[in-house]
């Protein structure tokens, strides 16, 4: 998905730092070249709704690999008609078709792949691949056009695009084996009512204003770039430089700031502090001479327009529920396409004739960007990203009373196969989202009744009764947490899982049930005393993409999508165990092929993931 938003991007700055050559090529007045980054705009309006209503209803891979072959497409028409002037601007218009699919997949692919505590960060790093192409649009372009001439120049930029798509077509897929985290995608489809529910959300409409303005300014300022700096002396290579630092300052900012948002856990914050930023940066563009002033401005200007960027779209996401990703995302991109049109023909119109300069658009730009500042003010914090989540939905008594026999009958069994002895393992069933059943602390199995066993809400590891769960329930709530598609979660001391885990060695696929049922490997958490959150850390890592980890100088733990299977890796991780042990005394165990390995385990969770797990 990154090469494909990074070549977009530069498809669409392509003519923005060679305005002056691009002029005098095809011999049409300055505004017909602006069209051409200006088309991007446009486009974007007329395809911003069917774009999100691909994304929201078929998935980010189809709306990704649509925008990839558009781009691609017709971004190899433009080098090979790059002579016709009028063909040049029809293939423009075809590449900027593909950009919505691009960009509006974002927030999805974010909520689809990653925790709601790192969306931000993942939805950075895809922005960032986007100002990546921007910056090479900018700096590289004028040097490529100035060696290469024009024509070659498109070419070489159809030639990328070709091989951005082949990369996502070949590689991308849809989802994780692994879901990242507790159902925070917004997968319902949109109807009237969440439209409705938007006009009446203040906290959006303020987003919008914000993002109307401060879009608007970016996809002015870099349309014009060349034009707006000429008359105070700046060359076509310095503005070009001018604009890629604005870029790759905002590039770095685009991974910090989202970063900082998830860690702190806000988003309003981040947002104000954008524009108290970019109104000095705003400031240096509309009044500097000096080229290094500039160099400054510009910094500042892309740490805070495009560094929030991906923490503005994310923020929108949260605040939109139960709007789908794709919608929110569209929505908020069509104001700035929208601002970027108005704000590029005023910032001509408000041109100087005898000089050139565009000093008064560019300071009614900075009073608007005052304007913003109040705005943002009125902006309330995220609810999603501190963890305010509607209440707890609380389980059937039935669901409870057949989880609680569950856990009481397989506790017993656990006892009977010898994994565990007297009060040691504990084991627990998911009830539903919010809720699991697990076992008591200081109980024999072999007395324990179905009454026994201890209701925990997920989320604040809450519990009613007289008898206290297993003082391992963080651990367990942790993985139900992280692992949606889990049910049941297995804590034992195995005496040949034990002795691996005393020994600390990592057991690779040498059985192919193993390969199948718990994963390419069995990794060792590191050791961590028991009950602590270093422990809860350490294990859920060693688990990411396996059904079954060592806990060094433990025990082990074990999952399944029911209690069913979660025995079963008991089971087999047993017996991989023995059977690692006893091959190290004949020469050490020879591993099946890492890659078999991890195709027969995604063999194994695609085959049965289709089975209803009870």
């Amino acid at each position: 998905m990154l090469p494909a938003l990074a070549m977009t991007n530069v498809c669409w700055l392509t003519f923005a730092p060679i305005t002056s050559a691009a002029e005098e090529f095809y011999r049409v007045p300055p505004l017909r070249i602006a069209f051409l980054s200006m088309s991007y705009m446009i486009v974007y309006i007329l395809m911003a709704v069917p774009a999100s209503w691909l994304v929201d209803t078929k998935g980010f891979r189809l709306a990704v690999g649509t925008g990839a072959l558009l781009t691609a497409g017709f971004g190899m028409m433009r080098g090979i008609f790059a002579s016709d002037f009028t063909l040049v601007t029809w293939a423009q218009l075809g590449v900027a078709a593909g950009q919505p699919f691009l960009v509006n997949s974002i927030t999805k692919m974010a909520a689809r792949w990653f925790p709601v505590d790192e969306r931000a960060t993942a939805a950075g790093i895809a922005t960032m691949a986007g100002y990546a192409g921007m910056v090479a649009a900018l700096v590289l372009t004028p040097f490529l056009a100035a060696r290469f001439g024009l024509q070659q120049t498109l070419l070489l930029h159809g030639y990328a695009a070709i091989a951005c798509a082949l990369i996502f077509l070949l590689f991308a897929r849809e989802h994780p084996l692994t879901p990242p985290g507790p159902g925070d995608e917004l997968v319902h489809q949109l109807n009237r009512t969440d439209l409705k529910g938007i006009i009446h959300n203040r906290d959006f409409l303020r987003l919008m204003v914000c993002l109307f303005v401060m879009m608007g300014i970016f996809n002015a300022v870099t349309t014009w770039i060349e034009d707006m700096l000429k008359p105070r002396g700046i060359s076509s290579p310095q503005a070009g430089i001018i604009g890629g630092v604005m870029v790759a300052v905002g590039l770095i900012g685009a991974v910090i700031l989202p970063v900082l948002s998830d860690r702190l856990r806000v988003r309003r914050p981040v947002l104000i502090g954008a524009v108290l930023v970019a109104i000095p940066g705003m400031a240096g563009l509309a009044f500097c001479s000096s080229y290094y002033l500039l160099l400054l401005s510009a910094a500042l200007m892309g740490l805070a327009l495009l560094g929030a960027g991906p923490v503005a779209f994310q923020y929108g996401a949260e605040i939109a529920y139960p709007l789908p990703e794709g919608t929110s995302y569209g929505i908020l991109m069509t104001m700035g396409q929208i601002s970027g049109i108005i704000f590029i023909f005023g910032m001509d119109a408000g041109r100087s004739i005898a000089t050139g300069t565009m000093t008064l658009s560019l300071t009614l730009l900075l009073c608007l960007m005052f304007a913003v500042l109040l705005v943002s003010l009125g902006l309330r914090e995220s609810s999603l990203i501190q963890g305010l989540r509607p209440a707890a939905r609380s389980p059937r008594p039935e669901d409870i009373e057949r989880a609680r026999e569950t856990v009481c009958h397989a506790g017993k069994r656990l006892l009977q196969s010898g994994f565990v002895s007297g009060t040691w393992g504990n084991l627990s069933r998911r009830v539903n989202e919010d809720y699991m059943v697990i076992t008591p602390s200081g109980r024999e199995y072999e007395r324990l009744t179905p009454g026994d066993m201890v209701v925990v809400n997920l989320r604040d590891q809450s519990y009613e009764g007289n008898l206290r769960p297993s003082s391992e329930l963080g651990l367990h709530a942790e993985i139900y947490r992280t692992r949606p598609e889990i049910g049941a979660v297995i804590h034992t001391h195995s005496p040949n899982a034990s002795t691996v885990a005393a020994a600390r060695r990592e057991i690779p696929p040498i059985l192919d049930d193993m390969a199948q049922i718990i994963g390419p490997s069995v990794r060792v958490a590191d050791y961590a005393l028991p009950s602590t959150k270093k422990l809860i850390r350490v294990t859920v890592r060693a688990l990411a993409g396996r059904n079954a980890a060592l806990l060094a100088n433990h025990g082990a733990v074990c999952v399944g999508r029911d209690m069913e299977e979660a025995f079963v890796a008991c089971e087999i991780l047993e017996k991989s165990c023995r059977a690692f042990i006893e091959a190290e005394f004949l020469g050490g165990a020879v591993p099946i092929n890492r890659i078999e390995a991890r195709i027969m385990h995604e063999y194994y969770l695609r085959k049965y993931s289709r089975q209803k797990k009870t």
